[in-house]
């Protein structure tokens, strides 16, 4: 009996396959409303007030601004608390949604360790370990540091301790290494004999 019933429901499965047709009057209205060809990601009215912000946070709050994202369909403000700050970017952005994030660091402190820790690489590769790249994070939690290999103990913490005013995050991106020359080969002229 119960092979007959699967023996059944596979007949109904293999028989309803390839009908999918539509039951007549139940078909949907072709409509001529276009599909909006903005994402968050070009979105006019966001890039429009990043734009506008950007600039504006970096040279009017250096002693607070961290960084700034676009984050789904909103701007994401990092910075150290600062209602002055808060206040400016939303007249100047005023049709933008904005959300103010607390960052650690400011992107100028950030910036400063990023100059530090790239001008030490060789007393950091004396030691072992190969820097290839440095940056601050957007959220304003510190620096990132890449390295070309896992380095042997605790790097980060090496780090903390010769700079100890910011925080650290390590990861292994490799070695980086320029791409090849692919524009046309130079001529130059022959001297004249």
């Amino acid at each position: 009996m119960g092979r007959l019933v699967l023996l059944v429901l596979m007949l109904v499965a293999v028989t309803s396959c390839g009908n999918n047709r539509r039951e007549p009057g139940l078909l949907a209205p072709l409509t001529t409303t276009p599909v909006p060809l903005t994402t968050p990601m070009n979105d006019p009215v966001l890039t429009k007030a990043a734009d506008a912000v950007q600039p504006l946070l970096e040279k009017e709050f250096a002693g607070t601004y961290a960084g700034l994202e676009i984050r789904g369909a909103m701007i994401v403000v990092h910075r150290k608390p600062d209602p002055r700050l808060d206040e400016e970017v939303r007249r100047v952005a005023p049709d933008a949604r904005i959300e103010f994030r607390d960052a650690r660091y400011t992107k100028a402190e950030m910036a400063e360790h990023v100059t530090r820790v790239m001008d030490d690489r060789e007393y950091w590769k004396g030691r072992g370990i190969e820097i290839v790249q440095a940056g601050p994070e957007v959220d304003g939690s510190g620096v990132e540091v890449g390295v070309v290999a896992p380095p042997p103990g605790n790097f980060a913490r090496y780090l903390d301790a010769y700079y100890p005013a910011m925080s650290f995050t390590l990861t292994t991106s490799g070695k980086i290494v320029p791409a090849p020359y692919t524009g046309s080969m130079p001529v130059y002229p022959f001297p004249p004999t």
